[in-house]
């Protein structure tokens, strides 16, 4: 015997304990592949200058984030989305913000007869919704989570 060292399948067992301790630590440093934790985002949200009343704020991720749309109500010109449901720390969103105004009643018919329908219209121009040009990078800093918006 050229010493006491224990062989598995060809190496010696001291070497595949290492291999496995290596493997190990750079998993618990890489976050074992995990994605970045949700944060809370919160802020404003103003259009020409007044806090919009009543609408949505909705996060979508851009082609190089991965992860889930999220979004939340705005409310007297305020959004609140808490962590469990909020955008993932280092990655980039398109916003959408939407605010309809007051329910409007017409007659579909030209003659005015038959049933009555309702339509809210858009208060908020496309570039800010539909067609969005809004982005923002969530970073992991908790300082820098609220996000303002000031739309024209």
């Amino acid at each position: 015997m050229r010493g006491f060292v224990m062989t598995i399948y060809g190496q010696p067992t001291a070497m595949r304990l290492g291999r496995l301790l290596l493997v190990c630590v750079c998993a618990a440093v890489a976050g074992c592949g995990g994605k970045a934790p949700s944060v809370r985002v919160w802020g404003t949200v103003s259009y020409r200058g007044q806090p919009v009343k009543e609408g949505q704020i909705i996060f979508f991720p851009t082609d190089d984030t991965e992860g889930r749309s999220t979004g939340g109500v705005i409310q007297d010109g305020h959004y609140d989305i808490p962590r469990d449901d909020g955008p993932y720390a280092g990655g980039t969103y398109r916003v959408e913000i939407t605010a309809l105004g007051a329910e409007k009643t017409y007659s579909p018919n030209v003659s005015g007869e038959g049933p009555m329908a309702s339509v809210r219209e858009q208060l908020i121009p496309p570039k800010y919704n539909q067609q969005s040009t809004l982005r923002v990078t969530i970073s992991a800093d908790p300082a820098q989570h609220q996000r303002d918006f000031d739309l024209q």
